[in-house]
């Protein structure tokens, strides 16, 4: 049966739009963000509901090159509206990953999303896409970090300033893309203030949405209300490639002690690479991978409405 209510629901690209899609920084308005989803009340619904192992609760400090001062907290036993008011009057940053996709009211509208792209780009034919929920305060950013998929940036709530950078150096060493594939450290990506004058910069409005070129470096700094995004992270054959030569470049260097120069996905050598990467991933699958855990930040402090930035912070042990 088709859903009349979704039909309300669409994306306008424009032609520029459609032909930069995952090339270039594109920009593209919406209206998803009028569902009643997005309201404080659904959103303290879903918080209720969805698995909690699958909920982010960090914070972190004002300086955008402090990378360490991200942080993992303790929600407690609140209410869905209660840490909805936390990250309103506070500091915090809160992720729902596979909310999107998982949960059964908001299926339509991922699905909805993912058709918009595929109608926009008529070769775009992601083999995996999954979406969450952002939920963060007025004040929050997120440090430079580069995705090792594509990625969407749907907003619905909320003033953010997005700033992307090209996927090139200074700005981007691929062997940190390498290293972040090979768990050997996180997506974050040292950051020097002045390179702000290179970013494409936008103010992200309810309504509008983002999409930027793969690994490309990006970061935010939220400006107003409490913001609601859509992030959809996507596995395509341009993306499964190229990580694929990143990580067999992670491969030889790691185990040969030979230090790769190309990152090229075209040609013999790129089809070897690619081959390489099958091999161990299949070898890891029914052997076994290393225990080396991604870097992880421990629970360092209890969400609470009452405090000045909605969170109390844990004693040292």
């Amino acid at each position: 049966m088709r859903d009349t209510f979704m039909e309300r629901f669409s994306s306008n690209w424009s032609v520029e739009a459609r032909q930069k899609f995952r090339s270039e920084p594109v920009t593209v308005r919406h209206n998803y963000h009028e569902h009643h989803l997005f309201s404080d009340m659904a959103l303290a619904a879903l918080i209720e509901r969805h698995p909690r192992e699958l909920i982010d609760f960090c914070t972190m400090g004002d300086d955008a090159t402090d990378h360490d001062s991200w942080r993992a907290g303790d929600p407690g036993a609140l209410s869905g509206m209660e840490l909805i008011d936390a990250v309103r009057r506070g500091k915090l940053w809160l992720n729902l990953r596979h909310a999107m996709d998982l949960d059964a009211q908001y299926r339509p509208i991922f699905e909805a999303m993912l058709a918009d792209m595929k109608r926009a780009s008529p070769g775009f034919k992601p083999f995996m896409a999954e979406a969450g929920i952002l939920i963060s305060s007025p004040s929050a950013q997120v440090f430079l970090h580069s995705d090792a998929s594509e990625t969407m940036l749907w907003h619905m709530r909320g003033v953010k300033r997005f700033r992307v950078y090209p996927p090139k150096l200074p700005y981007l060493n691929t062997d940190d893309v390498e290293a972040m594939l090979h768990h050997d450290k996180t997506e974050d990506i040292p950051f020097n203030p002045a390179w702000d004058k290179d970013a494409f910069t936008l103010d992200l409005h309810p309504g509008m949405a983002v999409n930027w070129p793969l690994h490309a470096p990006h970061r935010i700094e939220n400006q107003s209300g409490i913001n609601v995004s859509v992030p959809f992270e996507i596995s395509t054959a341009r993306s499964r490639r190229q990580n694929a030569v990143l990580y067999a470049n992670g491969v030889l260097r790691r185990r040969l002690g030979w230090v790769p120069k190309s990152t090229r996905t075209d040609g013999l050598v790129a089809l070897a690479k690619q081959a390489l990467t099958a091999a161990v991933k299949l070898q890891l699958k029914y052997f076994g991978a290393p225990d080396r855990p991604m870097p992880k930040s421990e629970t360092t402090f209890d969400i609470d409405p009452a405090a000045p930035d909605g969170f109390i912070d844990r004693q040292a042990a």
